[in-house]
């Protein structure tokens, strides 16, 4: 058996739901051999996914994206490392440091933590580094991120610009000059699961803005904003890449390493490479996936639909494991079965509450059944 389960927000990390699966798997036949694969599609748990996959955890300090200073880690295995923006930079950080997100905190969060985390791992000697952007709290076109990588923004009194994006609002001079050199000579790969371009009404302002706080009138700021600064930047490195599938995630740093030369990944083939799950589900009887909440994106490359898609392709049964499933006809039928933590329990604060041993009760039962 394989167990490549999601986190369930709120309630479980990937980690934690893959052993409650475990524990239910095992409660049904004490001998079952079970192998368990945390996983993550670029945003929150992409660190532990690389830990668990046999990488080492490194701490520096960085700054939050409302300029706070914490210790964080990311994740080294030789010359490879993984930084999770969600750990430097991200939105459940900011949350916790001023509270939900607000218009005014919208236009001052900054990316630079997560260029901070790049410096450390550039000192360190790296090769390769991966970086799962989910999660983010910005929308600063990785403005601030590129700032603590060596680029220098000014305004038209030469000062340095703000944080966030209202201070790209003041950019009058961007130069890229003194950028770390050792980012040439390294392999940067984005994990992510947005396609988003950086502009326009489905780029990052109109479609993730709001989730970060942002009214009607900075999400027109933001698109404008970040225009003038891609159309700045772009130039001085003789690159275009603001229309590309992934320019608009994490507020525009997915626009900003790809200007860096980095290449873009779907976080959960990414994560999923780590622990060579192709192998290990070939080799499976039965995969379990899912994650906290299944519905019409789940098979639009979310985790539980890069496991099943590797299931399928190995010929091997594939069930999804949720909180609640919004999936219905033939897209329920992609798994051939579906659990729900809602079938047993209705109420979804309870749900929420007790979903480590509901979990663990549902594929207890479950196989029991079978």
């Amino acid at each position: 058996m394989v167990v490549a389960v999601g986190s369930f927000k709120g309630s479980l990390t990937s980690g934690q739901a893959c052993l409650a699966v475990s524990q239910g798997l095992r409660r049904a036949d004490p001998g079952i051999k079970v192998v368990s694969i945390p996983v993550a599609d670029g945003g929150e748990g992409t660190l532990d996914a690389a830990i668990a996959a046999g990488y080492h955890s490194v701490s520096t300090r960085c700054h939050g994206a409302t300029g706070d200073l914490a210790q964080v880690d990311w994740a080294r295995r030789g010359d490879d490392a993984v930084i999770e923006m969600a750990a430097c930079c991200g939105l459940e950080r900011a949350d916790r440091v001023s509270g939900p997100p607000t218009p005014a905190r919208a236009l001052t969060a900054s990316s630079r933590g997560l260029g901070e985390v790049i410096a450390a791992a550039l000192r360190e000697g790296v090769a390769s580094i991966t970086i799962g952007i989910g999660g983010s709290a910005s929308t600063d076109g990785g403005a601030g991120m590129l700032e603590a990588l060596g680029a220098i923004f000014l305004d038209s009194h030469r000062n340095d610009v703000e944080p966030g994006l209202a201070g790209l609002v003041a950019l009058d001079l961007v130069d890229l000059t003194h950028l770390n050199p050792r980012l040439a000579e390294v392999e940067l790969t984005v994990a992510c699961d947005v396609t988003s371009p950086l502009l326009g009404p489905s780029g990052t302002a109109a479609v993730f803005g709001p989730q970060k706080g942002m009214d009607a009138d900075g999400v027109a700021l933001a698109d404008k904003t970040l225009e003038t600064f891609s159309g700045a930047v772009e130039p001085a490195l003789g690159v275009i890449h603001r229309d590309d599938p992934g320019a608009g995630a994490a507020g525009g740093v997915g626009w900003a390493l790809m200007c860096l030369g980095a290449h873009y990944r779907p976080g959960a083939e990414v994560v999923l490479g780590w622990s060579d799950a192709a192998r290990r589900i070939r080799e499976a009887s039965l995969v379990i996936t899912g994650e906290g909440r299944l519905d019409h994106q789940t098979l639009l490359g979310k985790t539980p639909d890069a496991v099943r898609r590797m299931a399928r392709q190995a010929g091997v049964p594939v069930w999804a494991v949720c909180g609640l499933c919004e999936l219905t006809g033939a897209d329920r039928d992609a798994f051939d079965g579906v659990l729900a933590l809602s079938d047993i329990e209705p109420d979804p604060d309870k749900s929420i509450s007790g979903a480590r041993t509901l979990l663990t009760r549902l594929i207890a039962e479950a196989m029991s059944e079978g």
